[in-house]
This record gives structure tokens, C-alpha cells and sequence, in this order.
């Protein structure tokens, strides 16, 4: 098992066995898919051998890439520059499509049986449901900025920030496909990231805390830290990158890279 750290200062990084190597050049936002990582960084979205670190490839995208996914052979790219998701090639890079999400929209989610895709659309107040080949098959509108989407048990979830009188709210929602629309919890502080689990519950951060959500929507624990920024779940393990601070697994807050500016994780 090896962990992989998008460090926006260090590069890409390779932590393995209790060792830490540079593989690569800075990058924002990470993604596995058949045996290679992609990295995309300022300018180019580079991909390398997951099993050696070795570069193999890269290709063009919009600037401004804040988050990654895969389905099968597809990686997705999202673009808070140019409010849209491209899709392309796990394997060369090639572009296969592109599809408008939103307003400096913030996150996207693969849906586990991998079919479909869930974007955040931030600053337009909406959730988009999209298939592999991103035709748009549902809109949903939620209250202020969408900061963060996840499939959630049988439906979805979506983190926003909401005015509440003269301050702004973490709000974590839960909606259905069908577009019914339950607000689980809110908090009095920025949201920051949010991530679905394999058990169908979902973990969100927000500046102070993190709270995990089982799959019945009840709070599992909450742990604090200041500043988190992305949020993973991979074999059996929680991810959280923390500004400032690197890499932690949860819940036991065991730090596994030390970085200032590690700003996505992926465990392989």
C-alpha cells in the first residue's frame, strides 16, 4: 500500500515504507486509473506508473483543475477557471469531451457502481448529476454556494455555504434523486470539503472540525482541526489533507506526510 501527495510546493510524492521520494512537478489535484496516477498541475496534467513513479504522459486542460475522478477508462477533470469538467483518456490523455458545471465549481464525485458522476457547482447554487459520457441528466438547486457533492446511502449529499442573518453556515444536505431535499446538519463556520464512504455515510470538513455521518445520517465522531482541505476514502482508510499540515489518516489523526502545502492524497 502506497500513498501519493500532490504537495503544490514539494511536487508529486511518492510515500512509501516509511520513505518519501519526489516523482514529479507540483500538482493541485491527483486521480488513479489503470495503473497510472494523473497530476494535474498549472499547466499540464502529467501521468505517471503507479507501481515506479516513472512519467509516461501528459496532456492539455483548462487551467485551474481543483478536483479529479475516474470511471473505468475515463478520468474527469474539473476546472474552477473555466467552470467545466473535461473528460479524457486514463491511458493517453487523449480528450474525450467536455461539459459546462456550474460557477468555479469545487468538487466531483464518482458514483461507486461507476456510472455516474455528482459535481459540486459552486458559486451557481447547483448539483449536477451527470453520466460517464456527461450528458447532464439533472439539475438541483440548493441553498448558496455548493461546496462539495457525495453520494450519500441510496441518494446524494451536498455541502454549502449559506448566509445565516450577518455570518456564513457549513450546511450539509441530503438529497434525494428524485431532487427531496433534507438538511442533516449546520454548523457556524466556513465549509471546506466533503467525501462519500463505502458504507454509504459521508465525511465533511469545515474550518475547526471534521464530522463523520453514518449511512442513517447520524453523527459517528467529530474531530477537530483547522483548516481541512480534501477528504478521501480508499482501502479501508480516511484521508484528510490539512493546510499547513500534511496528511492524516482518521480517525485515529495519525499523520502520514508532513508538507505545508499538500493539497490532494491518494492511497493505492
Amino acid at each position: 500500500m502506497g500513498l501519493w501527495v500532490a504537495d503544490g510546493e514539494k511536487g508529486l510524492m511518492m510515500v512509501e515504507g516509511g520513505g518519501c521520494r519526489r516523482a514529479g512537478s507540483p500538482g493541485e489535484a491527483l486521480c488513479g486509473a489503470r495503473g497510472r496516477i494523473w497530476c494535474a498541475g498549472a499547466e499540464r496534467c502529467r501521468c505517471y506508473a503507479e507501481a515506479t513513479g516513472d512519467y509516461l504522459c501528459d496532456t492539455a486542460l483548462p487551467t485551474g483543475v481543483c478536483a479529479m475522478a475516474a470511471l473505468e477508462n475515463q478520468v474527469y477533470a474539473l476546472s474552477a477557471d473555466a467552470d467545466s469538467v473535461t473528460a479524457f483518456c486514463a491511458e493517453t490523455g487523449a480528450i474525450r469531451g467536455c461539459a459546462p458545471a456550474g460557477v468555479y465549481p469545487r468538487d466531483i464525485c464518482p458514483h461507486p457502481e461507476g456510472k455516474l458522476l455528482l459535481v459540486a457547482g459552486g458559486a451557481s447554487g447547483e448539483m449536477i448529476l451527470l453520466d460517464a459520457f456527461l450528458r447532464c441528466l439533472k439539475i438541483y438547486r440548493l441553498p448558496g454556494t455548493v461546496c462539495g457533492a457525495c453520494f450519500l446511502n441510496r441518494g446524494m449529499a451536498a455541502l454549502c455555504a449559506v448566509e445565516r442573518g450577518e455570518t456564513l453556515a457549513s450546511c450539509l444536505y441530503a438529497v434525494s434523486f428524485r431532487g427531496v431535499t433534507e438538511e442533516i446538519f449546520s454548523l457556524p463556520s466556513m465549509p471546506c470539503c466533503l467525501c462519500g464512504l463505502p458504507d454509504g455515510g459521508c465525511i465533511m470538513g469545515c474550518c475547526g472540525e471534521i464530522i463523520h455521518f453514518r449511512a442513517n445520517k447520524k453523527t459517528a465522531f467529530r474531530q477537530p482541526f483547522s483548516c481541512p482541505l480534501r477528504l478521501c476514502a480508499a482501502k479501508g482508510h480516511i484521508l484528510l489533507c490539512e493546510a499547513g499540515e500534511g496528511v492524516f489518516f482518521l480517525p485515529s489523526g495519525r499523520r502520514v506526510y508532513a508538507g505545508a502545502d499538500a493539497l490532494d492524497a491518494l492511497l493505492i
